[in-house]
């Protein structure tokens, strides 16, 4: 037959028996599949009947030729009333220069295999489209194929997707904005704010010296009450880079043996002249000898002062500090307790947090900006340490340090020195 199947009936006995132009068309494009792939007739039809796929077969006049149950479904229309029109007819207008070339490539032999188009067709679902030529043999052109299957959950996921990389895209935007909008302000800062103030301290250091002349007094203690509120915004001030930098500069700070013996010892001595001034009674129980872990001198130095400072400020007039230093082979210990106002179990775990300050008056009304516990923290983070507080109102606070003696050094390595 090679594509030339031709029915006996006479014109009008289809429609006599019931069949018509239907049946006589769609026997003609499942004769093509039984004359070169012998199978029986009927089981070929259950099987196009069985398929959730729409599959469409267009001859070689463009013609519709078939249409499966699922294809009559998808497109909302009968095979009936299809039959026998051109293919362009089921699509817009817009997307018919598209099909004929679709098709054209087909048959020329310039694309092989198949074609993909999606197209937007009933009710806003979404099909996928799959063209495939068919050949007959002598590579006989005898239409095309199209396989037809709802993407519509597909594409809904895909759109999500899009629209959640671009949600995803300008939150990404906004944070570098800000974090640059942070640099901005933190270069702001220390040319707005600490260069002229060192200038100030400077001339205020002279007049204290009694450079510009003699002082009186009251002039003195005015001038020392502004010198020491200098002092205090410069320290605010380098805790601000010092907080901003954490955790983004690991790779610069060099790792070196240090005595924490030694590193204690300087911070009382340090906090030591604002403790008598409350008259609170400082206890160190350190061990003899050294007690060397691998740290950041200066860091380490701001982690013990920064705990001695905070347990001085929310202590009692007349109170007492204690801190003592431990180890074991791994590592080793540090406890500062204080018998001062103590913390709320309810502010328990926000004490480590940016600008958290307890609502407790601290002594002298001293006020900070309440990012010292969370310097603290992030210097032990980066001494790969554990701090732990406890505390009770009224009884005071206890602040435990655990820092281990050798750092496992990161995937991307820190600078460490080798003496």
């Amino acid at each position: 037959m090679q594509g030339s199947f031709r029915s006996n009936r006479k014109k009008g006995e289809g429609r006599k028996n019931g069949k018509g132009l239907e049946s006589l068309v769609s026997t003609h494009f499942l004769c093509y599949f039984c004359v070169y792939h012998p199978m029986d007739l009927s089981i070929l039809k259950e099987i196009f009947a069985a398929m959730e796929q729409g599959v469409v077969f267009i001859d070689d006049q463009n013609r519709i030729a078939y249409y499966n149950p699922a294809a009559e479904k998808i497109r909302n229309t009968s095979l009936q009333e299809k039959l026998g029109q051109s293919i362009l007819q089921c699509h817009p207008e817009k997307s018919h220069p598209k099909v004929m070339k679709i098709i054209e490539d087909l048959r020329s032999g310039k694309v092989k295999g198949h074609h993909r188009m999606n197209l937007q067709l009933v009710e806003g679902k979404f099909y996928d489209n799959t063209y495939s030529a068919v050949w007959g043999p002598e590579n006989q052109y005898l239409g095309v194929i199209v396989v037809t299957q709802d993407v519509t959950k597909r594409k809904k996921a895909e759109d999500e997707l899009k629209e959640a990389l671009t949600k995803l895209q300008q939150a990404n935007e906004e944070l570098v904005r800000l974090d640059r909008m942070k640099d901005d302000f933190l270069s702001n800062v220390s040319h707005e704010l600490k260069t002229p103030m060192i200038s100030v301290m400077g001339y205020l250091g002279m007049i204290l010296k009694e450079k510009a002349g003699p002082l009186n007094e009251m002039q003195r203690k005015f001038l020392e009450i502004s010198y020491k509120n200098l002092l205090k915004l410069e320290k605010n001030i380098d805790q601000l880079f010092e907080l901003a930098e954490m955790g983004i500069q690991e790779e610069a700070y060099l790792f070196e043996p240090v005595d924490l013996v030694k590193i204690i010892q300087f911070s009382c001595s340090t906090v030591e002249p604002l403790a008598k001034e409350h008259q609170i009674d400082l206890e160190t129980q350190l061990p003899l000898d050294p007690v060397i872990i691998e740290g950041v001198p200066d860091k380490l130095d701001q982690l013990f002062d920064n705990l001695l400072t905070n347990a001085v400020k929310y202590n009692r007039r007349g109170g007492k500090i204690t801190v003592s230093l431990s180890e074991n082979e791994q590592s080793v210990f540090a406890h500062v307790m204080d018998t001062g106002v103590g913390i709320s179990h309810q502010s328990l775990p926000e004490v480590f947090t940016r600008h958290f300050q307890e609502k407790k008056k601290p002594l002298g009304d001293v006020k900070g900006l309440g990012i010292g516990l969370s310097l603290v923290q992030e210097i032990v983070k980066l001494h790969q340490g554990q701090i732990h507080i406890e505390s009770e109102l009224g009884k005071g606070t206890v602040f435990s340090v655990m820092l281990s003696k050798k750092r496992t050094p990161p995937e991307t390595g820190v600078k460490r020195s080798e003496g």
